[in-house]
Order: structure tokens, then C-alpha cells, then sequence
């Protein structure tokens, strides 16, 4: 499934419930293995998970690659 660029296609806006504790290593893990960002990798979870024709289950970084927290602004 091909990135799509932003504002392309008639896609609907959805919206997900994730804690933060997920959902920022969730976005570095997509950096890391060059995804635009969250949406194109859960677009093929969902079609690999519904077992969609052509489908297959998204790249993930390499199991020594590990989310390093940002480091806290002075005053956080």
C-alpha cells in the first residue's frame, strides 16, 4: 500500500484512542523505517489484519533499535 500525500484521495479522518506511552514510540518506530507517519502503517495493520488480498504485515525497525524518550524541556 503506497503512502499517500497529504490532502491526496477522498480518505476519511478517523480518529484512535492510544496512551502516550504508545503512541510516541509508535511514531519513531514508523520514522525509523522511513514511514511518512502513523497513518501509513496502520492503514496496512488493518489490511494485513482484515486478511485483504495483496496485503502483507508492516515492517518493523529491527529488534536492537529501541524508542529513546526525548529529553524533558528545562521546567517539564
Amino acid at each position: 500500500m503506497a503512502p499517500r500525500s497529504r490532502g491526496e484521495g477522498k480518505t476519511p479522518h478517523r480518529t484512535i484512542r492510544a496512551e502516550q506511552e504508545i503512541w510516541d514510540p509508535f511514531g519513531a518506530a514508523a520514522k525509523q523505517q522511513g514511514e511518512p507517519d502513523r497513518s501509513a502503517v496502520l492503514r496496512a495493520f488493518m489490511a494485513w489484519y482484515a486478511r485483504l488480498p495483496g496485503a502483507k504485515m508492516p515492517q518493523r525497525p529491527p529488534a536492537e533499535w529501541s524508542y529513546q524518550r526525548p529529553a524533558a524541556e528545562p521546567g517539564e
